[in-house]
């Protein structure tokens, strides 16, 4: 199944484009706030994010990788992302999101991670997904109690490609049938 444009009532949700490149760059893949609790490093180079961009491209049609452009229905505005995908380490679905900075706190990732489980369930099957957070990120924290994610267990938390260790909590989404 290729990943589907979803709707919500401010956001739509699509895969990305190429021409996105420039965007996702200025809007969070080169600031460092927005790596702060993320796997991934923040891009000092326009080049890495046209490289992250085609490796999505090439994720499109897979059945167990469903990455979103989270863009704003009333200017266009390409503000975050959202994926949900099956991850070994867990052996289950799991959720990850981020926002640019100047989009926190206005609860869009909370509005489109709703929509992504939505697809999950209906689409997908899933009755469960997986959130793993770093304890420090509250924010991030918030959105999955708002969205019924449950507290299962601390774990460590690794940001920055493993160049920053953290505690973090491991919680899990449960669609009861």
């Amino acid at each position: 199944m290729n990943t589907p444009v979803l709707e919500t009532k401010r956001l739509i949700l699509r895969p990305f484009r190429q021409d996105d490149a420039r965007t996702v760059f200025e809007c969070w893949e080169s600031d460092p706030d927005v790596a702060k609790y993320m796997f991934w490093t923040s891009h000092n180079d326009i080049e890495k994010t046209k490289e992250w961009i085609l490796f999505e491209l090439g994720q499109i049609e897979k059945e167990d990788w469903f990455r979103f452009a989270i863009v704003k229905k009333e200017t266009d505005e390409l503000i975050g992302t959202v994926l949900i995908y099956y991850e070994e380490e867990v052996q289950n679905w799991e959720i990850a999101y981020n926002l640019g900075k100047k989009y926190w706190k206005q609860g869009y990732a909370t509005e489109a991670v709703r929509q992504v489980l939505i697809f999950a369930n209906k689409e997908l099957g899933l009755k469960e997904v997986v959130g793993r957070y770093a304890k420090e990120n509250q924010a991030s924290g918030n959105v999955m109690k708002k969205l019924g994610f449950q507290y299962e267990k601390d774990i460590p938390y690794e940001c920055n490609n493993g160049k920053v260790k953290r505690e973090g909590v491991q919680c899990r989404w449960i669609k009861f049938i």
